[in-house]
């Protein structure tokens, strides 16, 4: 990778979401979860001559990438996808491609969890149902990244019936975090 390429600019990326950084954290995680077969997806293609469908998936990561301030993998997508739109066959810049594509998925691994913020609650209080209803709501409206354990013991604290408790998961995984605000408050 070149000195002059950083493999995720975290203050590009913030910036991308004024200023949200628990957000990006959120989106990274996800970017890797996405596109944690991408190898193995363009291998397959390759092999199976779909070209078109290799370049297609090119451009989607391409763009997602330069969205996030993920600048060697943007930068190495395009290059690749700029081959498939001129020539049929693998590009020769494809091993640097999967080089760069495994760095990254390896940065954001190691960027972890980001630390919970100073206003929640300490694990050594016991927090009664309200208030981990209060502190559920605080995280969604800041749009705050919530490790999957702690998930489940807000919406538990936030509903006892199953499919409510389904819904609001399934609204924080989709990052639609409004629509899980407002059944949390139904």
């Amino acid at each position: 990778m070149s000195n002059t390429q950083t493999v995720i600019d975290l203050e590009f990326g913030i910036a991308q979401l004024s200023g949200n950084k628990s957000l990006l954290f959120t989106l990274l995680k996800k970017f890797a979860d996405e596109y944690a077969e991408t190898e193995q997806k363009l291998n397959n293609m390759f092999e199976n001559e779909e070209w078109e469908s290799a370049r297609a998936l090119l451009h989607t990561l391409k763009g997602v990438t330069g969205n996030l301030g993920i600048n060697a993998l943007h930068h190495e997508s395009k290059d690749v996808e700029d081959y498939l739109k001129a020539h049929t066959g693998v590009p020769p810049s494809y091993p640097i491609f999967l080089s760069i594509l495994r760095e990254t998925l390896e940065t954001i691994d190691k960027l972890g969890v980001e630390p919970a913020p100073t206003s929640s609650v300490s694990s050594s209080s016991t927090p009664n149902a309200n208030e981990d209803k209060d502190d559920f709501l605080r995280a969604l409206k800041n749009s705050e990244f919530i490790p999957e354990d702690q998930l489940g013991k807000w919406i538990k604290a936030a509903t006892s019936d199953t499919s409510k408790q389904q819904a609001i998961k399934d609204a924080v995984d989709e990052l639609d975090y409004q629509r899980a605000i407002d059944l949390v408050n139904a």
